[in-house]
């Protein structure tokens, strides 16, 4: 996302407000101007006394009709001026305090219940709306209420506007309850002013012109003491969500921070991927590739495009580097092996090694990882892209045609273009979960202090992960999986090795238990479950969501290019292209396989095939990936399952951790190296290895099966004594003695007999 920049000088800005309250105090004036001109007066005299006559009744009437003209999005302006004529100030404000009050509630539950993705899909693109949801992420409360005291603000359509960000139930009724008032008593008092004139000049009332002077000069007083607050929370407002304004007569906006905690690794990191009040570049002429998304498989296609020659451009709308750089693969590596420098001290007496309590500072945990993070950065920052010749967009990238796609207001043709927005953070449909702020993999890395108790909902290998290093951390860790095991798409034996390791660290195993509720309560979450026909909850102070991704498809302009796309991301064909002859997709967008090194791969394919005629294949490629617990699960190829589900016969070779000696000098024998075969042959299918480092070692049988090479042959290369590593030339050697069968032995026998 771009800065924002504003529409002009803080004086232009105000004007719509100004404007406002001009037109309000004109209708005012020509009320009192016709009540001496026709018998408005009497006509209104007779319905304030009609009003008050109905007594109590009249005004409970009012205040759910109140109540009920919110959620309908009927003018609650009218309604409060209707208040202040009918009760005067010190019945009316409370009236339309509760009516307008129980109205917002109402309109905020709707929309989070039953309006929530039809109001969605039609605010979503609004500016005003986009900020509050940045915003509210982190400071609910306070964004509530500074809306609320700028009465001009569009009532009816925040309570809607707010149903839809991550704000709970609670702040959002206290922010509207305290805020209105302001604005509450302004139009109240506006409405009894009518009412007091009027009586006034009908005779109804003693006074002349001093009572008249003293009306106005409250009118006066209570208009300049409600604009003032309208200024001061409009002015905190812009700097919740847009970060305020620079020097005067600058038009650029400093951001809020788009990564937190704010601190001097994460300005140091946005200065790379984001820099703070840069100016995109001027289009000049047509582009070879545009690539739309700063992650992985962006960047690897815009630096290799550029680098054999190509005209570039690169749009970003937030952060460069994407998920694996900011909220993946670097932050959350920094934190396993803290966990895993944690779990060694603690396990270091079985070694004979002395160490005494082990305790970890979480703060500097964070720390650690916000400064590493921040030194990864350059390479896939800014000025390091420029350097490659590359222009670099930061903002929201649309497509407004089959070759051109639009940026900052600016237009920019091109011959091919590369897809590459990524995914998110799916959101699971699980009742009052949005209102708990829970984590995901993109926020969980804005922690500063420990959750004392953690729940981890979905046992993917994020879930995973995050579950054994909050432990390993001093949390209290419940890991909820809906199916039957962890890790789902591994072998059943590699899932059972991780559940007993991560059930002997002291993470609670909740397996087959679905979560049906999340609900705050006093300083903590509850998640109630359903786990074997029965109900059950779990309390803590942090809920972490795993469990899956949504591709970012939205807001590009994809039907305006003509590309084919659903729920699960853009259709491509084996060569990548889109629907689209032009344009091609890479990266979470596209593909089944959500790894930072697939997104790699696929980029590369996409550079050759978009623009030197290639014709690679996505099909081709072998992909192997790691889990990074402890012990690591790597795996590549076909599993069992898979292999019968496609009609493929495997044998496969079994070998433990216990049978090698590095691993038993190391203590590290919870493992194994599954390696599946051809049946008759030494040709690898597949395999899946279960070590502490086997994310290091997958990549030989990786790079075997590339090549063609059997295990037969593996087995005749030297491999280091003692290394975990060498399990792969025992596997080798395991396959050789299968080919000694009793017939084979005795021609040996025979041979070495005449040999004697």
């Amino acid at each position: 996302m771009p800065p924002a920049t504003t529409e002009g000088s803080p004086e232009k800005r105000r004007t719509p407000s100004l404007v406002r309250v001009a037109v309000l105090l004109a209708v005012v004036a020509a009320v009192v101007i016709a009540t001496r001109l026709l018998p408005v007066g009497r006509w209104l005299l007779d319905f304030v006394a009609w009003i008050r006559g109905a007594g109590t009744p009249g005004m409970l009437l009012f205040v759910v009709g109140y109540a009920i003209a919110i959620p309908l999005l009927l003018p609650g302006a009218l309604l409060t001026l209707g208040a202040g004529f009918a009760y005067g100030v010190a019945l009316g404000v409370p009236l339309v305090w509760i009516g307008a009050s129980m109205g917002a509630t109402a309109a905020f539950v709707l929309g989070r219940t039953l309006a929530r993705r039809w109001i969605a899909a039609r605010a979503a693109d609004n500016p005003r709306f986009a900020a509050i949801d940045r915003a509210v992420a982190s400071q609910g409360l306070r964004i509530v209420l500074l809306s609320r005291l700028s009465p001009l603000f569009p009532f009816n359509f925040l309570n809607y506007a707010f149903a839809l960000t991550r704000v709970s139930l609670r702040d959002y009724v206290l922010g509207t309850v305290v805020g209105i008032l302001p604005g509450t008593t302004m139009y109240v008092y506006l409405g009894s002013l009518v009412t007091s004139l009027t009586e006034l000049s009908a005779g109804r009332r003693s006074g002349g012109t001093a009572e008249h002077v003293f009306y106005f000069a409250g009118l006066v007083v209570t208009v300049a003491v409600t604009a003032y607050v309208t200024v001061i929370a409009r002015r905190a407002l812009a700097q919740a969500t847009d970060g305020g304004e620079d020097a005067p007569g600058s038009k650029q906006v400093v951001a809020r921070p788009l990564i937190l905690p704010d601190d001097e690794h994460n300005r140091a990191l946005a200065a790379q991927v984001h820099p703070p009040g840069r100016r995109n570049p001027t289009p000049a002429g047509r582009y070879n590739l545009v690539v739309v998304g700063g992650g992985t498989a962006g960047l690897v296609s815009a630096v290799g495009a550029a680098g054999l020659g190509a005209k570039v451009a690169l749009i970003e709308r937030h952060l460069l580097g994407g998920d694996c750089l900011n909220v993946g693969c670097v932050p959350s590596k920094a934190l396993v092996r803290a966990g895993r420098a944690a779990a060694i001290a603690r396990d270091a007496g079985r070694f004979g090694v002395r160490t005494g309590a082990v305790s970890v500072d979480f703060a500097a945990v964070m720390e650690r990882m916000r400064r590493l993070r921040a030194r990864l950065a350059p390479t896939d920052g800014v000025p390091r892209l420029e350097s490659l010749g590359i222009d670099v967009y930061l903002g929201d990238g649309r497509f407004t045609g089959p070759d051109t796609i639009e940026v900052d207001g600016q237009r920019l043709e091109f011959a091919r273009a590369v897809i590459a927005s990524g995914a998110r953070p799916a959101a699971p449909d699980i009742p009052g979960l949005a209102d708990v702020a829970y984590l995901t993999n993109e926020t969980v890395f804005e922690l500063t202090t420990l959750p004392r108790r953690f729940a981890v909902v979905g046992a993917g290998p994020i879930g995973c992960e995050m579950a054994q290093t909050f432990r390993r951390f001093g949390a209290e860790v419940t890991l909820l999986e809906a199916g039957a095991r962890v890790l789902p798409r591994d072998e059943p034996e590699a899932a059972a090795v991780i559940e007993r390791r991560l059930a002997a660290e002291g993470v609670r195993l909740l397996l087959g238990a679905t979560v049906r509720r999340a609900a705050h309560r006093t300083g903590s979450i509850e998640l109630t479950l359903e786990a074997g026909g029965e109900t059950q909850s779990v309390t803590c102070d942090a809920v972490l969501v795993g469990v899956g991704r949504a591709p970012n498809v939205e807001h590009l302009g994809l039907d305006a290019a003509g590309v084919a796309h659903d729920g699960s991301g853009v259709h491509v064909d084996d060569h990548l292209l889109t629907s689209n002859s032009r344009i091609y997709a890479a990266g979470d967008i596209a593909s089944r396989h959500k790894f930072t090194h697939v997104a790699d791969a696929l980029a590369r394919i996409v550079v050759q095939n978009a623009l030197f005629l290639g014709r690679r294949k996505a099909s081709a490629l072998l992909v192997p990936w790691c889990t990074y617990t402890s012990p690591e699960v790597a795996h590549v190829g076909l599993s069992p399952h898979e292999a019968a589900a496609r009609g493929v016969a495997v044998t496969t070779l079994r070998l433990s951790l216990e049978d090698l000696d590095r691993a038993v000098l190391d203590g590290e024998t919870d493992g194994f190296l599954h390696i599946h075969l051809r049946p008759g042959t030494d040709r690898i299918v597949g395999a899946t290895l279960v070590a502490e480092h086997a994310g290091d070692m997958i990549s030989e049988i990786t790079l075997a099966m590339a090549g063609g090479i059997g295990l037969g042959r593996i087995a005749s290369v030297i491999h280091p004594y003692p290394t975990q590593a060498e399990i792969v030339r025992k596997a080798g050697d395991a396959y050789n003695r299968t080919r000694l069968t009793p017939t084979v032995k005795r021609l040996f026998s025979w041979w070495l007999g005449v040999r004697r």
